[in-house]
């Protein structure tokens, strides 16, 4: 996960999640987790060392499905924001806090290592996203680390999308192990409540789990605590992880 691999991912579960809660996510313009984690990918992967990690077809099916989450939610297309390729024409960045601002708006067009993703979503009123990065183990650590230390740098952070603002309160929240980081959203768009949590945690010394969860007019946590331990521990378990 080199740091700006880092940042795409975590900036896809951020990004994703709020842009189609405030409806600004076209499924027409986005690409679905297959051109994620297909050929581009694969090509990319098989041209880099990759011995002893998972492939990408193997981290595709450690993901969660919509069966896993329960008859409201279905799986969408994963979208691949940049904000040097705005989504239907409009650019979509976050500002203020610089340390996990810079993080989110960084972008990587070629990822290096095998990555999955996948979106869910349910009648507009949460959305999930889960994303799995293996890579080596020096370049996990570093990089997973400096991701997790923009994460905890500010309380607040705001996202302008769509010609929209919208501010995000940000408190620090724990949802994996001991060296997981994860951080409570909170924000107003137009008079409705978004909440929403960002989680990251390195699952082995290899593999990294990026998760998301993002809901309109709700602020329990409980949901998502639920849906990321889910997704932790199938992801452990289909891939055999021993703790990092």
């Amino acid at each position: 996960m080199r740091s700006d691999h880092a940042a795409r991912t975590i900036k896809a579960a951020a990004l994703i999640c709020i842009v189609c809660l405030v409806g600004a996510c076209n499924p027409g313009t986005v690409s679905g987790p297959e051109t994620r984690t297909g050929a581009s990918v694969q090509a990319a992967a098989s041209s880099a060392p990759a011995a002893d990690l998972p492939a990408t077809g193997q981290l595709s099916l450690a993901l969660l499905n919509a069966d896993e989450l329960g008859p409201a939610f279905t799986q969408k297309p994963t979208a691949s924001p940049s904000p040097s390729r705005p989504e239907n024409g409009k650019d979509s960045r976050f500002k203020g806090c610089q340390p996990l601002a810079r993080l989110l708006n960084a972008d990587d067009e070629h990822p290096t290592y095998p990555g999955a993703t996948a979106t869910f979503a349910s009648n507009g009123l949460a959305t999930v996203f889960e994303a799995l990065t293996a890579e080596p183990p020096d370049v996990l650590n570093a990089e997973y680390g400096q991701a997790k230390k923009a994460l905890e740098a500010c309380d607040s952070i705001v996202l302008v999308t769509a010609g929209q603002t919208i501010k995000f309160s940000l408190t620090p929240i724990r949802f994996g192990g001991p060296d997981s980081s994860a951080v409570r959203m909170d924000a107003r768009h137009r008079g409705v409540l978004i909440n929403g949590y960002i989680a990251i945690e390195q699952l082995s010394q290899s593999v990294a789990l990026t998760f998301s969860f993002f809901q309109v007019g709700g602020g329990s946590s409980q949901l998502a605590s639920a849906f990321y331990q889910r997704a932790a521990d199938k992801a452990r378990t289909a891939l055999n992880l021993q703790p990092s």
